[in-house]
């Protein structure tokens, strides 16, 4: 039996415990020494399974204390594109809990891309902010956005790691009225992949947007990979409208 097979044996058992209600969401599951023994494996051959269940959000790690049921199906994380929505909210209505973790934040010249989509001069300041979005500690999406920084005077000097909007509307009384996605398929490069803890394999979905406030103004243009494993996206879509065609 290859170590694949033999972590896949404990992961769908306890799938299987999960599935029959053997054990229940705030349950202790055995530990990494009682499977290890029950199964005849290395302790490392039974954490790569326990990892996948963490990973697929039906358990958690506390640390200290041990490994529990989180929920007893996997959780489907859904990304709306009718509204101006957020990540928190997406992880908060799959009943988990949402972390952002902010990689880097500093003040940059704008490029070619950056300045057409905020509609400002090349080389004038922008913010940018590299953060990372993570559901019950799995990471799920990378974000990189960008504010005219005229906009948003001492942005970097607060707590940057929760939802921006929230920051947006609170601290500058902006009001954000409607934004622009577009949206695709990407393989991830290499430090996307080791910040996502996904393999080579895992495609992702790219989106790209920009908001506008009540003005009219474009505040940010932002670029984000989120795992292709875990999201969908969903809109409403309008009637059919038949055009006439040329014979």
């Amino acid at each position: 039996m290859t170590t694949k097979s033999k972590y896949m044996a404990i992961y769908e058992w306890l799938s299987e415990q999960i599935t029959s209600k053997a054990f229940r969401p705030g349950d202790k599951i055995p530990n990494e020494s009682e499977l290890s023994t029950m199964f005849g494996v290395h302790r490392m051959t039974v954490r790569q399974a326990i990892d996948k269940l963490v990973s697929d959000h039906m358990l958690v790690r506390k640390r200290g204390k041990g490994t529990y049921l989180l929920s007893e199906k996997r959780p489907v994380l859904t990304r709306s594109l009718e509204t101006i929505s957020t990540y928190h909210d997406d992880i908060a209505k799959a009943g988990l809990v949402p972390r952002y973790k902010t990689l880097e934040a500093k003040t940059i010249p704008a490029d070619e891309t950056v300045a057409a989509h905020l509609k400002v001069a090349v080389g004038s300041e922008v913010i940018s902010l590299y953060r990372l979005m993570l559901a019950s500690d799995v990471p799920l999406v990378l974000e990189h956005c960008f504010l005219p920084a005229e906009l948003f005077p001492d942005l970097l000097t607060l707590s940057l790691d929760t939802v921006l909007y929230k920051i947006i509307d609170s601290v500058y009384g902006m009001n954000l009225i409607h934004s622009r996605q577009e949206i695709g398929a990407v393989m991830p490069s290499e430090s996307e992949r080791k910040l996502l803890k996904i393999g080579e394999r895992c495609p992702c979905i790219w989106s790209e947007g920009v908001v506008f406030n009540d003005k009219g103004r474009a505040v940010e243009f932002t670029h984000a990979i989120y795992r292709g494993d875990k999201y969908r996206f969903k809109c409403s879509i309008g009637r059919y409208l038949c055009e006439d065609i040329a014979g």
